[in-house]
């Protein structure tokens, strides 16, 4: 073999060789890291709803929101509107849904890069008929992307995270309503959980009476029997109601993101009211601040950048392959170009599809409108309904109750004691306050979902930014 060629060869490969170890120098290396199920416990147990991340997101909350509670304590009891910070930084589902907007943004960070160059080496030998027969062509072969696809991918990518951060602050709205409901549900078991307790004190002085009553002889046994029964069986209500308190309280612990028995006081409260009443302005508000019609309009946009993506795919690339060439004794650097031709393929399963996932992203978006603009009449007639029973039993029903139950109770004073007449003063009014704490709680939670309907509110316009897309959104991990 010809010397020449040899220390030729052995340059060029050389030259490769280093380009290659080069090029991997930059990539990244694999690094195990293991799930640890007690450090996520410790963590879990650990946290608390006075610490500085949640301080600090109360205060954007309390920038963004003129309703946001301005100075944020926790030691003196958790409110309502305090507790909706916590959850927004602790709640697990939430947290869960930023770091998968990590991986949107990785994604639009590093779309639309071009394509790594391709390193090529032909080696051959003409067996006869030449002097010299060695044939040696490397080249590097460098992919032009005339045909847009880059810019393309990079607005996809981009609309795809935007629309990754939509979603999160739509599932951070519903978690503010999910917290609110449950709150109010909580709160009205409370209530009810206290009535019942009441009822059971109530009755032990009535049974204790018609004991009495019955050693006098003026009750049988079996009527005197009856108020113990009765005592026993409100008893057990009143253990059950406030079981269910108990749950709730969990249910908002785990809300919140924060383990069973964490040291925290629950300010209870049954008043909520909506940002908006008028029939007429509900449904312009809702087509305008509904927070999954906005995510739902992201995803449309995704799925329209998705089209111009494969549109340009069907357009060819250009791919330039410059290189060395040694052949029979003579050398010399070449070009080599290709270009595919848009004959038979031209994308048209992806056009077709995409064109398809556009006019489904479309009926999605009409689906869902549809569907809140039926649950906001439905919320508005409960939030209305709860208004007309709620004043109805605050101004006739439980003053009558009670006035009856006064009434014999003066009665009983004077000597002239029924225990049945008793009982049945006491099981009126007591229905009555339940009935009132139930239709607070109904008409609270027909607020809470008109508000869930209507998306978060408008944050005050800055210099900066006068509609940022919403304050839970601009860090994806607060």
């Amino acid at each position: 073999m010809d010397p020449r060629l040899t220390r030729q060869t052995w340059l060029r490969t050389t030259a490769i060789r280093v380009a290659l170890v080069a090029a991997v120098a930059g990539c990244k290396t694999y690094e195990p890291k293991p799930l640890d199920a007690t450090q996520a416990m410790t963590e879990w147990r650990s946290r608390s709803p006075n610490s500085e991340s949640v301080r600090a997101f109360a205060e954007r909350l309390a920038k963004a929101e003129p309703d946001a509670p301005i100075a944020f304590d926790a030691t003196d009891g958790l409110t309502l509107r305090e507790a909706e910070p916590v959850a927004l930084v602790f709640n697990p589902d939430l947290r869960v849904a930023r770091m998968e907007a990590h991986v949107a943004h990785a994604t639009a960070e590093f779309a639309g890069l071009w394509q790594d160059p391709v390193a090529g080496f032909e080696l051959a030998q003409i067996l006869e008929g030449v002097s010299d027969p060695w044939f040696v062509a490397p080249a590097v072969n460098i992919t032009i992307p005339i045909s847009g696809t880059p810019v393309a991918a990079k607005a996809l990518a981009d609309a795809a995270y935007v629309a990754e951060l939509r979603r999160i602050a739509a599932q951070e709205w519903e978690v503010r309503a999910d917290l609110r409901e449950t709150w109010v549900s909580w709160s009205a078991q409370l209530v009810r959980a206290e009535l019942a307790e009441a009822v059971v004190v109530e009755l032990r002085a009535v049974a204790d009476l018609a004991e009495r009553q019955h050693a006098a002889g003026v009750l049988s046994r079996l009527d005197a029997r009856v108020f113990v029964v009765e005592c026993a069986g409100r008893a057990a209500e009143a253990i059950e109601a406030r079981a269910r308190a108990q749950e709730l309280e969990l249910e908002l612990l785990d809300i919140l993101g924060l383990a069973p028995g964490t040291p925290l006081k629950l300010v209870p409260t049954l008043a909520f009211a909506p940002r908006a009443s008028e029939e007429g302005v509900l449904q312009d508000a809702l087509l305008k601040g509904n927070a999954q019609l906005a995510t739902l309009r992201e995803s449309f946009e995704v799925a329209d950048r998705s089209l111009m993506l494969e549109i340009r795919k069907q357009y060819p690339d250009l791919t330039i392959g410059p290189g060395y060439l040694y052949d029979t004794g003579t050398s010399g650097p070449f070009i080599g170009f290709s270009l595919p031709i848009p004959l038979w393929n031209r994308n048209q399963q992806g056009v077709a599809q995409a064109i398809a996932e556009r006019e489904v992203a479309r009926a999605r978006f009409d689906s869902a409108y549809e569907h809140a603009a039926s649950r906001l009449a439905v919320a508005w007639t409960r939030y209305r309904a709860g208004c007309d029973v709620r004043a109805a039993l605050e101004s006739s029903v439980v003053p009558m109750a009670e006035e009856q139950d006064a009434a014999v109770r003066h009665v009983a004073t004077l000597g002239r004691v029924d225990p049945f007449l008793l009982l049945r003063a006491i099981d009126t009014k007591n229905d009555a306050k339940v009935r009132l704490a139930t239709a607070h709680a109904e008409e609270s939670i027909g607020a809470v979902r008109i508000d869930e309907l209507l998306g978060p509110p408008e944050p005050p316009p800055t210099e900066t930014d006068a509609s940022p897309l919403s304050t839970e959104t601009q860090d994806p991990l607060p």
